[in-house]
């Protein structure tokens, strides 16, 4: 679903027939979820949270248990969690992709959906408005901190090293700024709109559709 073909009458169209497929991309806590659910109660959007079926899949219940499960890249045996994680996360967010039944479908998608398999990452684009809420290079300090207070499962796909004589809470503190960055340009590369996620905060769900709207026709 190209946004550089879809128009606004044609937006309408999907919404008034049920047939609006919507991806939200971004930082954790830029809002994907909170928006979804907004348009989920308030729209009776589909509300896919790919984040839920990894942990049912893998037999956990909450995130705590999921961060605790993964780890650190400084774990022994991060590695190949990280793998099962990732390879769960592919194959859910390809076929939701493509789910269709009737409703208008928000995709809640995790923070690494731009490090997923090229085939994942085209299929999502393909079949979904893929909408970026962007926190912004000044939200890495405080997201950094956060982060290390509150841990959430996260993949680093290979954004981590240690340098001679560094130990693994400085190599972790140096290196996933660096990530937060590299993720920050990937998904506004890989999005059809980029939107500040100041602009959706704490707005209705028909709000949040009218500035996706808007951003068809700048």
């Amino acid at each position: 679903m190209q946004s550089e073909q879809l128009k606004p009458e044609e937006f309408d169209a999907h919404i008034a027939s049920g047939t609006f497929r919507l991806a939200f991309i971004g930082m954790s806590n830029a809002g994907k979820s909170y928006r979804s659910k907004t348009l989920h109660k308030e729209k009776d959007f589909l509300w896919y949270q790919v984040d839920e079926e990894i942990w049912k899949a893998l037999g956990f219940d909450t995130i705590a248990e999921i961060s605790s499960w993964i780890g650190y890249p400084t774990d022994e045996g991060y590695a190949e969690r990280e793998r099962q994680y990732l390879e769960l996360e592919n194959k859910f967010t390809e076929r939701a992709s493509m789910r269709t039944g009737g409703k208008n479908f928000v995709f809640d998608t995790t923070g690494s959906v731009v490090h997923l398999e090229p085939k994942t990452q085209h299929i999502l684009k393909e079949n979904c408005l893929v909408v970026h809420l962007d926190v912004g290079e000044s939200a890495i300090e405080h997201m950094t901190e956060k982060f290390f207070l509150h841990p959430k499962p996260i993949a680093w796909c290979g954004y981590f090293s240690m340098q001679p004589a560094e130990s693994k809470e400085e190599a972790l503190r140096r290196c996933y700024p660096e990530l937060l960055l590299e993720r920050l340009k990937r998904y506004r590369e890989f999005s059809h709109m980029t939107i500040r996620a100041k602009e959706v905060y704490d707005k209705s769900g028909e709000e949040t559709l009218a500035i996706i709207r808007n951003h068809l026709v700048q």
